[in-house]
């Protein structure tokens, strides 16, 4: 909170705007706090930028201004704002250190494949020398990169571009959301991240007393996941039809037997938003551990790999050197 509880909204909105971050983001709320000195709802307000606030969090506000519930309401976004900030920050921290290493690690073999080998192999064959197997291997590595490096690159460009497109494609956004959940180690955890957002935001927008049939198109929205927004699609039209929740849910097969379970007992007991607040929590520390797990698994394997590598550059530049010793005595 900026200001004393009971405090006045325009004085939180002014001392927002103040705060130095994004220029465009203080425009935005010093124009929210002029259309709240106009009479308008802060719902309203907000509306009218729904580029910079989505859709969910306007029809939240909306709600409780209905329910004179707004301070709560808005206390519940920011600890979800909060956890959801919290849950990409950790997954960004984890490939940081790969990330390095492997910037560390090329430019360490470029200096040594192309600055320190082509020195030995000059001064090899001005002492016509014959070079050490794995020189020799080396040597026959970077002359096939040399003599095929536009192919190479050219080839690494098409990749790019054609990648680059079919991004730009709803096909190609589709096949990246399947790969994502397919791919080994990676895969696990954007499926509890997914799980984790997903109960996280239902269970917020049935705490505020929004019907769900009113903002499910925004929950779904909020997986950020093509394949399980097409599914949750196909859940929200057969509830339209006067389903219950869980039976569609598990017919699209995306969710694990523990949350549908969860969601078919909340939904008996009428406590569905506290099921799934303990699903969310469940998720949330299962995405931590598998985001530890991956860090652990990713540090000895680039260690090992980077280490191979530069060693193998090493032993054969430091044997081309005893072997040139060698010749001369």
């Amino acid at each position: 909170p900026v200001v004393q509880p009971g405090g006045p909204m325009s004085r939180a909105l002014a001392t927002i705007a103040e705060e130095p971050g994004s220029p465009l983001f203080n425009r935005v709320i010093l124009a929210v706090l002029d259309d709240l000195e106009r009479g308008q709802n802060l719902s309203e307000a907000l509306a009218k930028h729904s580029t910079v606030f989505p859709t969910l969090y306007i029809d939240l506000v909306r709600v409780a201004e209905l329910t004179g519930n707004l301070e709560a309401t808005l206390k519940e976004l920011a600890a979800y704002l909060r956890r959801d900030l919290n849950t990409v920050r950790r997954v960004r921290t984890a490939m940081i250190y790969p990330a390095v290493i492997l910037v560390v690690a090329g430019v360490v073999v470029t200096i040594l494949v192309f600055f320190a080998l082509p020195a030995f192999v000059k001064i090899f064959a001005e002492f016509k020398v014959q070079l050490p197997l794995s020189t020799r291997i080396l040597i026959a590595m970077v002359n096939f990169v040399q003599r095929w490096v536009f192919m190479i690159a050219g080839s690494a460009v098409a990749v790019a571009a054609a990648i680059f497109f079919s991004l730009r494609t709803q096909r190609g956004l589709y096949a990246k959301d399947v790969i994502g959940l397919r791919v080994p180690i990676i895969g696990p955890i954007v499926l509890s991240a997914i799980l984790n957002r997903f109960a996280r935001t239902l269970s917020m927008v049935l705490k505020a007393g929004v019907p769900l049939g009113q903002t499910f198109d925004a929950v779904i929205a909020a997986t950020a996941n093509r394949v399980f927004q097409r599914g949750l699609t196909t859940v929200k039209e057969q509830m339209t039809g006067g389903e219950g929740f869980a039976g569609p849910l598990v017919r699209i097969h995306l969710f694990p037997p523990m949350m549908t379970q969860m969601v078919r007992i909340g939904e008996e007991t009428g406590t569905l938003d506290i099921y799934l607040e303990q699903a969310a929590e469940v998720y949330e520390e299962d995405l931590e551990y598998r985001i530890r797990a991956m860090t652990s698994l990713i540090e000895p394997v680039m260690t090992v790999t980077v280490g191979v590598v530069v060693g193998f550059i090493a032993v054969s530049l430091i044997s081309a050197m005893y072997g040139l010793v060698g010749a001369l005595k």
